[in-house]
């Protein structure tokens, strides 16, 4: 089934970018629909997971490839599965131990590690996702000087204090004094009914927010910034793979045939976006199916990049602890963060072992 999508500023500029990259797509999508998932990989090279059970955060929808990589788990030797139904913006599905692996943002990730949390980022999977959008009169970020701003907590462990923070420090506004946040809600349908109904001067969007609220005939405001286009934001990856470093440790095979296994499906997601799409809907991902969710989740990963091989995820971490310390979230050293919280030298090696 074919769908029909308005485009919109993130597609022109697209477009414009590559249009050589676009005509070389339509043959890849041409190809992909005669081989729907990449070759597969030896296993032999690792010995059996030490454990056949694995647990996700149930995945947002610019986060496919954790919907998809059932597949490629149970060719790795995984039996048992599950996805849970937990906030990937919040540390629940840690620090409850509801999971063992889910998807993190930069600054979040590193808010962790600075607290001593066991979280450990395994891969990038893609930049981007992102949009924050505000009330007229606001056009920029600094804009947001003085204005009232809705949060679920006004500290580093809240996604969107924490980004918001880091925006405002980069532009020279100091997130402590000259923005007003106030504490809404406990998630983040609590944040956009603020923003819609005046509370809140601006609200970041993530993943199907945007489109659900460019949809609403109540919206308010308009996109001020998008990570997926506008840089720095969208040089470095949003969503990296994490897991429970202390369930990475008891089972290090397991967490590199995880790790492969992520990296395999972003390979299928990047080469198939509809059918990824598709998948991601019937695989009942949705808490709350609609008609529109298909065309939803193909707004939402249709600029993203899933080429996981563009950036250095180490650079990315760097760059979110040095934000968090520049509006005085963190204490940690981008190096202590890095040391602490990642290991990236299998995702660099299936870099050149796993075939695009």
């Amino acid at each position: 089934m074919s769908h029909t999508h308005p485009v919109g500023r993130r597609e022109l500029l697209r477009r414009s970018l590559a249009v050589g990259a676009t005509i070389a797509g339509t043959g890849l999508l041409a190809a992909c629909e005669q081989q729907r998932s990449p070759t597969s990989v030896s296993t032999a090279d690792l010995s059996p997971p030490e454990t056949t059970t694995v647990r996700f955060v149930s995945p947002a929808p610019c986060d496919p490839p954790s919907a998809l990589a059932k597949e490629f788990l149970v060719e790795e030797g995984f039996k048992d599965i599950q996805y849970v139904r937990a906030a990937n913006t919040t540390t629940e599905w840690l620090t409850s131990n509801l999971a063992d692996f889910s998807t993190g943002y930069g600054n979040l990730i590193a808010s962790n590690v600075d607290a001593g949390l066991p979280i450990l980022t395994l891969a990038g999977m893609h930049p981007g996702c992102f949009e924050i959008f505000a009330t007229p009169g606001t056009s920029t970020i600094r804009d947001l000087r003085g204005k009232t701003v809705a949060v679920n907590a006004t500290n580093a462990s809240d996604q969107f204090y924490g980004f918001f923070s880091i925006l405002l420090a980069y532009v020279g506004v100091d997130p402590r004094t000259e923005v007003n946040f106030i504490v809404v809600g406990p998630d983040l349908n609590a944040l956009r009914d603020a923003f819609v109904d005046g509370r809140s001067q601006a609200f970041i969007a993530p993943a199907a927010f945007g489109p659900l609220l460019r949809r609403n005939p109540k919206n308010p405001g308009k996109v001020i910034l998008d990570t997926t286009m506008d840089k720095p934001w969208s040089q470095y990856y949003c969503c990296q793979l994490v897991a429970n470093r202390d369930w990475a440790r008891k089972y290090p095979t397991a967490t590199k045939r995880v790790t492969r296994a992520i990296l395999r499906a972003t390979d299928a997601v990047a080469k198939d976006k509809p059918r990824a799409a598709h998948e991601y809907v019937a695989r009942g991902f949705y808490a709350t199916p609609s008609p529109t969710d298909e065309d939803i989740t193909n707004e939402v990963i249709r600029d993203l990049s899933y080429d996981w091989r563009e950036f250095d995820p180490e650079e990315t971490l760097r760059f979110f602890a040095l934000r968090l310390a520049d509006a005085r979230l963190i204490k940690s050293t981008p190096q202590q963060v890095i040391a602490q919280g990642s290991d990236f030298a299998f995702m660099r090696a299936q870099r050149t072992e796993l075939k695009q």
